[in-house]
């Protein structure tokens, strides 16, 4: 990513700040409202996490016939996609909990979706919240050549379809999350030493790394070729 830079006005920034923050404090003190999640997000995550784990065991113990488990990956579905939009989510910016153990577990749920902590910090945290929708700088805007975010990206003749195929594509940004885009971001994020708060060792954070991949196709690809009794194209095109 051809990394330009990038000023933001300094003008008046300490009466815009404060005024901000006071707006927002004022919000939460008037309303009666945490700051962190409250029993809603709690429920939410019961909810969650037994949409996303339920189906799972239930199709490695059970041998259920083949659109029991279809049906069960969807629900999986639905259920991973709410525990990475809602509980990963704000445990990673230390908005779930007031306490930093809570938060750490939540945002540790990360590694069961295919991805890592640090990367994801220094991708949301750092870049997305600092160069919202900023093309070359946010990289939610950056989908290669398949896929088109920003009118300031070189357009192609199939981007006038991608309304269409970005759906099929898209169940397979978890697989590729997993093989290629963190190992990639690692790489580029601890040699320009980003970080969110305090930057990792270098040891640790590609330890965490090549681990968690290994936890992760275990649990979601090795086991279920073990003990589901399915064809093993039908179990690859389950997880996708």
């Amino acid at each position: 990513m051809d990394q330009k830079t990038v000023r933001f006005s300094r003008k008046d920034p300490a009466q815009f700040f404060r005024t901000l923050n006071k707006r927002v404090n004022d919000y939460f003190k008037e309303n009666k409202l945490k700051k962190t999640g409250n029993w809603r997000l709690h429920l939410k995550t019961l909810i969650m996490f037994a949409l996303f784990l339920t189906p799972y065991f239930l199709i490695l113990t059970l041998g259920l016939p083949i659109w029991a488990n279809l049906i069960l990956t969807i629900v999986m579905g639905i259920g991973m996609a709410g525990v990475g939009m809602n509980v990963m989510h704000d445990g990673n910016h230390g908005a779930y909990s007031n306490k930093k153990w809570v938060n750490k577990i939540m945002g540790g749920s990360i590694y069961i979706l295919a991805g890592n902590v640090y990367n994801w910090q220094v991708q949301h945290n750092v870049l997305h919240h600092t160069y919202t929708n900023i093309h070359e700088h946010d990289e939610d805007m950056e989908a290669g050549r398949i896929l088109r975010f920003s009118k300031h990206a070189e357009w192609q003749k199939h981007h006038k379809f991608q309304h269409f195929y970005s759906v099929l594509l898209y169940g397979l940004l978890t697989f590729n999350w997993a093989i290629t885009t963190d190992f990639q971001q690692m790489y580029r994020y601890m040699k320009r030493k980003l970080a969110y708060g305090k930057l990792p060792s270098a040891a640790v954070n590609w330890s965490t790394l090549v681990i968690t991949k290994i936890l992760y196709i275990t649990i979601w690809i090795v086991l279920p070729l073990i003990f589901v009794d399915m064809a093993w194209w039908m179990i690859l095109l389950g997880f996708f």
